[in-house]
């Protein structure tokens, strides 16, 4: 695919977890090992997970999500998609009190692609200490973890 693509992919966060869905092919692997999230192959299932990043309601305590694109490189077989999130109006995050604590983190996702262009592997990864770094979680040490200002692309 292509940076055309990437961007197309996390606009589609923001829009409904249906969305995101219609990118997967009907038999894909999806996966997020910070969040304990392995070999996902249900679309319902993933529905499920994405359903939280296209809240649009400031109230509800589930956090406005923006994703933006910081890279992308790759063919129309595979590539890596490098973004950067920051959550507003989020209350609780994986857990954690996040309330009136803005955070910012960036991350990586691979993808494979078929011969349509739909998603049939994905493999995210992002930086969990920059959030406990950002929301002051005892036991971080603001030396220990690195991060960097945000830049939009």
């Amino acid at each position: 695919m292509n940076y055309a693509f990437a961007v197309k992919w996390l606009k589609a966060f923001r829009e409904s977890a249906e969305s995101i869905c219609e990118l997967y092919a009907d038999d894909f692997v999806f996966e997020d090992p910070i969040l304990d999230q392995y070999q996902i192959r249900d679309k319902a299932d993933l529905a499920r997970i994405f359903v939280l990043y296209a809240n649009k309601d400031r109230t509800n305590g589930l956090g406005v999500h923006n994703f933006r694109i910081r890279g992308y490189e790759g063919d129309e077989r595979s590539g890596l998609i490098r973004w950067e999130w920051t959550p507003e109006d989020c209350a609780n995050f994986i857990g954690l009190d996040v309330a009136d604590k803005p955070f910012f983190t960036q991350g990586h996702t691979f993808h494979q692609y078929d011969e349509d262009g739909r998603i049939v592997r994905e493999s995210s990864w992002w930086d969990v200490g920059a959030i406990l770094n950002h929301i002051h979680y005892p036991g971080v040490n603001k030396a220990q973890v690195v991060t960097a200002t945000p830049a939009l692309v």
